[in-house]
């Protein structure tokens, strides 16, 4: 199963404070209903994609509890596959959901252990932008806007090499992001 394969909008887009907001939250939570009714359809190494996806789409919509349940699960899935990549993002994820929980503790912890396992093992330096560009955020909500435009600017870096316009489009709109609250003194 792909994400094209949902037969909902799981779009979404960013706003000002730099967080998704769903196209369409009744297609979102619709999508995710989709989701719950095709795990029992899936291979279990299959499970730890669609419940990280899950659990991205439940911070999304606001429902943190819920997100952190079903990324824990995910990680879980993916320990047990032997799927270290789908461990490493869903604790991306899962460091996300923290943030805007603002358990910032814990975010702030996981996400340094991310950057240095990102930047000194070479298994994970595909992770490196999504690291930088996410413990950016992390700084962003806790209105560390000098520390996150560190981080958003060594991600854009990163994918300006990539050449994926998406990723790019949204490290630029952080730099911007930031550099307005630091100009303005927020």
């Amino acid at each position: 199963m792909n994400i094209s394969d949902i037969p909902y909008n799981m779009k979404f887009k960013f706003g000002p404070n730099l967080r998704e907001v769903p196209i369409s939250k009744i297609q979102m939570l619709s999508g995710m209903i989709y989701i719950r009714e095709q795990l029992n359809e899936i291979s279990e190494s299959e499970k730890g994609k669609w419940y990280g996806l899950l659990g991205s789409y439940l911070r999304i919509v606001g429902e943190l509890e819920e997100s952190e349940k079903h990324l824990k699960t995910a990680i879980k899935i993916c320990q047990n596959t032997d799927n270290t990549h789908g461990v490493f993002a869903n604790k991306i994820r899962l460091a996300h959901t923290y943030q805007w929980w603002t358990k910032f503790d814990l975010s702030n912890r996981m996400f340094t252990d991310l950057l240095e396992t990102a930047e000194s093992d070479w298994d994970y330096t595909d992770f490196l932008d999504f690291v930088y560009e996410h413990y950016g955020k992390n700084l962003f909500d806790q209105s560390d806007f000098k520390g996150a435009l560190k981080y958003f600017k060594k991600a854009l870096e990163l994918r300006l090499e990539k050449d994926d316009k998406e990723l790019i489009a949204s490290s630029e709109t952080a730099v911007e992001a930031c550099e307005y609250r630091i100009e303005n003194n927020y």
